[in-house]
């Protein structure tokens, strides 16, 4: 539930942005704005400084407040145009570090892609997982479900699954609880899904630039890596895909369909269909990350390319990890016509989920709140997403250019001519600011010249320091 102050922020911020009010026009005083909402003075004060501190409006001495000059954004970056040929992939151990750097409460953290947990979501699950240690306790037993000492073999908790089930109707699919297995966060049902349909050796489509977990896995699993064109709004290049698919041997092709990491490209419903149809009129499977769709800032999350799915081709995969808790380690798979394949890996390669971690989240999908704090997450990431544009336009160079993502909490960003990522990264870290650079974003290390940074995590404090600061780094590197 937003705070009261905070919904005139909201009230007034949402004029703004949508152009009701334009910039240097007066915004309702003080008195009149509490007096049409209902509120006291105290609180609309408050909210007109918080609004102040996402820089929409500015107070003139003896005049009132107005609505701030807003910046004209920087450009989004060109189409991408990778070498097109399969490779064999070799992430070195920069990934690693990011994760680890991740961890130290010291420094700023823009790097790994790891949502805010401070949501009163998390106070809720704390009291979840208390409730649950109590009555095994009591009992030895949770009941009316299961033991938590036991095994939850694959597919996994049944109570989940149908609340997965239920959630993916969202997405425009309609699966049997059944169909759906869960697994130890989206990146297992990644490499559950590529295992069960490739075999080393085989030659794997992705997006350019593309996620360092999921080139990782490839490395991991013996395939080469096949980069396609990509599209900061509209995603991968169908014609480059299809003509990929005429060259070379693809065995699979793996997307992130809605909002994208790290470009934060959402593919258009006709395209997504176009693609359907292509890779099954190819023979080529397609696993679908689904795990910011969610994350969405539109009014409804944006359907999956497995909700067109007439065969089993598409693997669909998501987690909690991005929109609850990545500490859960909750995802789940929808494995189409692997079904028993993915099933059989699940239980070599990992066994079971915790059983207490599942019943946890279970009950928290079940109590029904978590619609109300997917709508907080939203608010708060698109607000981010706003805040930072305009920190990035008042304090990065000119000539960068930046994503503009509807949904997630990260942009990928290319950097003045001249600056190399990794120089960037080295003296950011002198500073106690963690960026990720853009060559851990493809298999030919071709994208020195970008960054990707999280905007969701960190204070506006925070946000604007290591914008000023990154700003200097990157004069100072031209």
């Amino acid at each position: 539930m937003l705070k009261r102050y905070e919904q005139v922020a909201d009230y007034i911020g949402d004029q703004i942005l949508s152009g009701l009010l334009k910039a240097g026009e007066r915004v309702l005083s003080v008195r009149q704005c509490a007096s049409e909402l209902g509120m006291s003075i105290s609180t609309v004060i408050r909210g007109y400084e918080l609004l102040q501190d996402r820089m929409l409006i500015e107070s003139r001495p003896q005049s009132g407040f107005y609505v701030r000059q807003q910046l004209n954004l920087p450009q989004k970056p060109e189409t991408t145009s990778p070498e097109q040929r399969p490779v064999e992939v070799n992430m070195g151990k920069l990934a690693v570090q990011i994760l680890q750097d991740s961890r130290d409460r010291k420094i700023i953290q823009l790097a790994a892609a790891l949502p805010k947990i401070d949501f009163p979501a998390i106070a809720q699950l704390n009291r979840i997982t208390a409730q649950v240690a109590r009555e095994q306790s009591r009992a030895n037993q949770i009941i009316s479900i299961d033991n938590v000492a036991d095994y939850e073999s694959p597919p996994g908790n049944k109570a989940l699954r149908r609340k997965i089930a239920q959630r993916l109707l969202n997405a425009g699919v309609s699966v049997h609880p059944d169909e759906i297995v869960i697994t130890l966060g989206c990146q297992e049902a990644l490499v559950l899904s590529l295992n069960a349909v490739t075999k080393p050796g085989d030659t794997v489509a992705v997006e350019s630039p593309n996620y360092y977990g999921m080139l990782q896995a490839i490395e991991t699993l013996g395939l080469k890596a096949l980069e396609i064109p990509t599209d900061a709004e509209t995603g991968i290049s169908l014609n480059a895909l299809s003509l990929a698919l005429r060259e070379w041997p693809v065995t699979a092709c793996v997307l992130a369909t809605n909002y994208s990491n790290p470009l934060g490209s959402c593919i258009p419903d006709d395209c997504k269909i176009k693609l359907a149809n292509m890779l099954e009129k190819a023979g080529v499977a397609l696993i679908e990350d689904d795990i910011n769709a969610e994350l969405t800032y539109e009014s409804h999350r944006p359907k999956a390319i497995k909700s067109y799915d007439q065969t089993g081709n598409i693997l669909l995969c998501s987690s909690l990890s991005k929109t609850l808790s990545p500490g859960l380690r909750i995802g789940w798979v929808v494995p189409g016509r692997w079904l028993e394949k993915v099933q059989h890996l699940k239980l070599c390669n990992s066994g079971a989920n915790a059983t207490i971690t599942t019943l946890i989240t279970a009950r928290y999908l079940e109590s029904g709140t978590y619609e109300r704090h997917l709508k907080q997450v939203r608010k708060h990431y698109k607000q981010q997403r706003d805040y930072v544009l305009q920190l990035i336009s008042r304090h990065f160079p000119s000539d960068i250019r930046v994503t503009h993502p509807q949904g997630g909490f990260i942009l990928w960003i290319r950097l003045p001519k001249g600056v190399d990522s990794m120089d960037l990264y080295e003296r950011a870290m002198t500073e106690n600011i963690a960026i990720a650079p853009g060559c851990l974003f493809s298999v030919t290390q071709q994208y020195t010249n970008f960054i990707r940074i999280n905007y969701g995590q960190e204070s506006p404090q925070n946000l604007e320091k290591a914008a000023i600061l990154l700003g200097r780094l990157m004069r100072e590197l031209m």
